[in-house]
Parts: C-alpha cells; structure tokens; sequence
C-alpha cells in the first residue's frame, strides 16, 4: 500500500485498532491468494478441455457398452476435411474366422428436431 496504514495513529482519522488492520489486511491477501488460485483452477480446466478439441481429419472414438449385436463397439465425432461427422466402429470377425473392423461415417445427429415450419415451395 502507498501509505502504511500500521504507523497512522488514532488521530490520523483510523477507526480500526492497529491489530484490526493487521487482520484485515492479511485477509485481503487471503482473498486475493484464494482468487488467483481460482484463476489457475480454471486455466486447468479450460487446458483439459483442449485436450479434446477437434482437429481437422481427426476423429476421437470412445468405447460403447453393446446393447445389441448390431450396436457399434465405439462410436464418436470429428472433422473431416473441416466438416463435422460421427463415425461407428464394429469390431467384426469373418466367417474364415479373420478379424476386422468397419466403419461407418454420418452427419451429426440433430437429436430428432425437426423444422417447425414447411419449407417454401414455388408453385
């Protein structure tokens, strides 16, 4: 602080006793500690996000619990070519006893909304 708050005196105009300053100001520096601890939580956080963040032609999978023999046994979402797409993955095995795997690419699922209004159509 500029001015020394701990030498003013009674009559300087301070209210707190010499110990109330020293209290507070140590809980502003608690304070200020605990806030830049918060800051670099959430730099921590944000950084952990990044870790998944797409890149172009790259496609992040994740394994899948198998609800039905169709069911894919990992399933996730990428760009490809800057446009984003979910793939499938089967873990497949031929009738000659070979194991393979199978891809399926589609567009992003919409989650069932479908447009609330009829598109126009010249007539």
């Amino acid at each position: 602080m500029a001015n020394d708050v701990r030498k003013q005196s009674k009559t300087s105009g301070v209210l707190m006793s010499p110990t109330d300053v020293e209290e507070w100001m140590q809980d502003y520096d608690n304070a200020q500690m605990w806030a830049n601890e918060e800051t670099l939580n959430q730099r921590r956080r944000e950084d952990k996000k990044m870790e998944y963040d797409q890149k172009d032609n790259e496609v992040t999978l994740w394994q899948q619990e198998k609800k039905s023999e169709k069911s894919p046994s990992y399933s996730g979402k990428g760009l490809v070519n800057g446009k984003e797409v979910r793939v499938a993955l089967w873990n497949n095995t031929s009738k000659n006893g070979k194991t393979y795997l199978k891809l399926k690419f589609s567009d992003p699922q919409d989650n069932g909304s479908r447009p609330t209004e009829e598109p126009d159509i010249p007539l």
